[in-house]
């Protein structure tokens, strides 16, 4: 399983446009775009859609109305957002994840109805400089604590791929591998 995580940058043009080559060879579009309003991510989507991307490919990060309304894959939640539970049990056919930062969180993601995690940051990364990475063998913790699928996200490359799915992942979340920081 794997998903491309967008950059943080707004959905520039040269994001959206790498996105729709992108998404026949992943198996969803991250839009982790948290300084977007709401109006605004619906926008992009809306327009994502409109040039071809599949609306089953889009996770939507933090705007649980926009999954619905659009009919995305699914939602993501931040570790600490209470609404995934009470979203899951409305809408049990979108997925939501969760990302998560620890065991003790990790579980109570499963317990609440995630479909997934992130779990991260296992290697050193640009998006978290100055702190080190979980490592895989928290990874591997995880991956044996709960039964949903673990996707490992944080330093993430086609080089190290593997050695994350050794450790028990089930997936990888990518951001620097899709999407470098343009525009």
């Amino acid at each position: 399983m794997i998903h491309a995580v967008t950059d943080g940058t707004g959905l520039s043009e040269s994001v959206i446009t790498a996105s729709v080559s992108l998404h026949p060879r992943v198996d969803a579009l991250c839009l982790r775009e948290k300084q977007l309003s709401e109006m605004e991510i619906s926008q992009k989507i809306k327009g994502m859609i409109e040039r071809g991307i599949p609306s089953g490919k889009l996770i939507v990060h933090s705007f649980p109305d926009i999954a619905v309304q659009y009919d995305l894959q699914g939602v993501h939640f931040t570790e600490f957002d209470e609404r995934m539970k009470s979203f899951k049990q409305a809408y049990q056919h979108i997925q939501a994840g969760k990302s998560v930062h620890s065991l003790k969180t990790a579980k109570q993601a499963e317990e609440d109805g995630a479909d997934y995690i992130y779990f991260g940051h296992i290697f050193e990364t640009s998006s978290k400089k100055g702190l080190p990475g979980r490592g895989l063998d928290a990874l591997c913790e995880i991956a044996a604590a709960v039964s949903i699928p673990v996707i490992a996200i944080g330093g993430i490359d086609f080089g190290n791929m593997k050695t994350v799915f050794g450790a028990g992942a089930t997936g990888a979340a990518m951001i620097s591998a899709f999407f470098k920081n343009e525009e």
